[in-house]
């Protein structure tokens, strides 16, 4: 009788345990999760490694793997060292799965030291200033101390760089691919890309931001952000024009990956919906990733 009892409770928590993963609720939880643990963005440098490889006809994984654990890491390093503010949805979010953050950095962290251990000296060479930038750019350092945070519009151009460094620079020396004016091209080219869908981000933070960041939006408005992206996709798409021919599928992707993100750029306000730029913008990099393997494949 009691070992029936002992079956039957079993069986009802599954039942409840199978409810409660199908329900709405805990998969809003999870994509939450997924979202604000940085794992999107971490799997949309990934994605621009491999569209990075893939373009010289490399088809190797270490380098992207490496990129995603420590964008991982990175991030949420960035993230502990300034703190967000505990009245708005992020602060809230953060500090309900502050434990869980701290469980997916240190295994991120075991990754990243794995994999570093497996590339050329060179590469880590090329990978260090990039490491150092970031690491001084989330440091807290006393308030009379030069910080990098503290100068006025580094921010957006900080992400950006580090961003073009190691999806660009980095994985194209370990593969042992010359920095020729062409590589150079591409480096510039990704570093104004990530410049135009960081803005959406800087818009929506404008009265979040700590205010000597002095971001863009911050300086000047939304409306000159907005011109400003503009600018940038003109540019964009005047760089690759010197990197692939005008009836190159390659040169079609990044014009229409451009195009869409400057339209995001333009749509976006303070108060925009929760996921517009930590889901909609973020995912660029991905869609790219997938139109590109599939033209690869055409």
């Amino acid at each position: 009788m009691k070992l029936r009892v002992y079956v039957l409770f079993l069986i009802d928590k599954i039942l409840f345990l199978i409810a409660y993963i199908c329900s709405m609720q805990f998969l809003k939880r999870l994509f939450d999760f997924y979202i604000f643990s940085n794992i999107h963005v971490a799997i949309g440098a990934f994605c621009f490694v491999k569209i990075t490889l893939l373009s010289y006809g490399i088809v190797e994984d270490k380098t992207a793997l490496f990129v995603f654990f420590s964008t991982i890491l990175s991030y949420n390093f960035i993230r502990f060292m300034d703190l967000p503010i505990k009245e708005t949805f992020f602060g809230n979010w953060f500090y309900s799965n502050k434990t869980s953050l701290i469980l997916i950095s240190i295994l991120s962290s075991i990754f990243s030291l794995y994999l570093l251990i497996e590339f050329e000296l060179i590469a880590l060479i090329v990978l260090a200033p990039f490491v150092v930038l970031t690491f001084f750019y989330g440091m807290k350092l006393p308030k009379k101390a030069i910080s990098l945070r503290r100068i006025p519009g580094l921010k957006i151009f900080v992400i950006a760089f580090c961003f073009a460094g190691i999806t660009v620079l980095f994985p194209l020396v370990q593969n042992e691919v010359t920095i020729s004016s062409e590589v150079i091209s591409l480096f510039v080219q990704r570093l104004l890309f990530v410049i135009l869908i960081t803005l959406p981000f800087d818009i929506r933070d404008i009265n979040y931001d700590n205010k000597a960041l002095k971001t863009i939006p911050q300086l000047f408005g939304v409306r000159v952000a907005k011109i400003l992206g503009a600018i940038l996709f003109f540019v964009i798409l005047i760089l690759a024009s010197f990197n692939y021919t005008e009836k190159s599928i390659e040169f079609y992707i990044i014009t229409l990956m451009s195009l869409l993100a400057v339209s995001l750029l333009l749509f976006a306000k303070q108060n925009q919906p929760k996921y517009y730029s930590s889901f909609w913008v973020e995912a660029l990099p991905i869609v790219w990733y997938i139109i590109f393997v599939f033209s690869l494949k055409m």
